[in-house]
């Protein structure tokens, strides 16, 4: 580290590269999203890449950290918009892979035990949901005025997309937890 006056400069830093549709090219390769790259005149290409939302909630399209194998940060995406139409359409595949949240239409029932929380669900689809949430106040996370994702001990999420459109009987299960 060094000191300059009142500057002081961390040598080791990190640096953020800005990635977009003229440095970086993504692609899918044996099922893995992959990527070439050109950062400060240097290619480099990576068999795959992971992306990570930085806010997910609150800027679902923006701000993506890229990631290589050994979790180190390649670069930021600020916006996927700044690629072209068939690589958007990549990364919000990726995206909603990664992200897949389920959405919940009907709480069947929800039991508590030991500081743990048991949940029986129905999604959009019908089908039978069950999963387990510990510190339940604090893993469900409010989304606007309506919204609630829920995060269960494995990190699973799954979302409320409208609290008030729930049937009486299913808000009653929950309602003590909002």
């Amino acid at each position: 580290m060094k000191t300059n006056n009142n500057e002081i400069v961390n040598e080791t830093s990190a640096r953020i590269f800005k990635l977009d549709g003229t440095n970086s090219h993504f692609a899918m390769k044996n099922g893995f999203l992959c990527l070439d790259v050109t950062i400060e005149g240097k290619d480099d290409k990576y068999e795959r890449v992971f992306l990570h939302r930085a806010f997910p909630y609150e800027l679902p399209e923006e701000y993506i950290s890229v990631q290589g194998e050994e979790n180190h940060e390649i670069g930021m995406i600020y916006k996927i918009a700044d690629f072209d139409d068939d690589t958007v359409a990549l990364l919000r595949l990726e995206l909603e892979r990664k992200y897949y949240s389920p959405a919940i239409t009907e709480i069947k029932s929800v039991k508590e035990r030991y500081g743990f929380s048991y949940w029986k669900a129905k999604d959009t689809e019908g089908k039978d949901i069950s999963f387990t949430m510990k510190d339940t106040y604090k893993n469900i996370k409010h989304i606007g005025n309506d919204e609630i994702i829920l995060v269960d001990v494995d990190g699973n999420r799954f979302t409320i997309e409208s609290v008030s459109s729930l049937s009486a009987k299913s808000y009653r299960k929950i309602e003590l937890y909002l």
